[in-house]
């Protein structure tokens, strides 16, 4: 692997591992809430009261519950062991933008689907 690809992994298992850390610590598990109440209660027994969160925070909150952060992980993972340091194809773009659908990667080459997952988890241009 070059630097950068080495870089660009070495991002992703951390930036990966500490999402995991952190659902785990909050029991893992999927967020419920109760009716008008809004009381939620995490596998780690916080409480978020409904006075203070409105509707549209709840909702964000429990889209991104520990349960649905381990399996987002999980799928990450997956595409990065078809995908990371390893020779493969992908689809690419070339130079002029025109989508070449076999390129070749070899160890050393970081895909695009490398870098699109990286990017997600907050990898900058500036990073690259």
């Amino acid at each position: 692997m070059t630097a950068q690809g080495e870089d660009l992994l070495a991002f992703l298992e951390s930036a990966i591992s500490l999402r995991e850390q952190r659902a785990h610590a909050l029991g893992g598990q999927s967020i419920t809430v109760t009716d008008h109440g809004w009381t939620t209660q995490l596998g780690g027994g916080i409480h978020l009261d409904g006075g203070v969160l409105h509707e549209d925070e709840v909702a964000h909150i429990v889209l991104n519950d520990p349960a649905a952060v381990l399996r987002r992980c999980a799928a990450d993972r997956k595409l990065l062991e078809l995908h990371a340091g390893s020779m493969h194809s992908c689809p690419a773009k070339d130079e002029t933008g025109y989508l070449d659908e076999w390129t070749q990667f070899d160890y050393a080459e970081s895909c695009p689907v490398v870098r699109l997952i990286a990017e997600g988890y907050g990898w900058t241009e500036g990073e690259r």
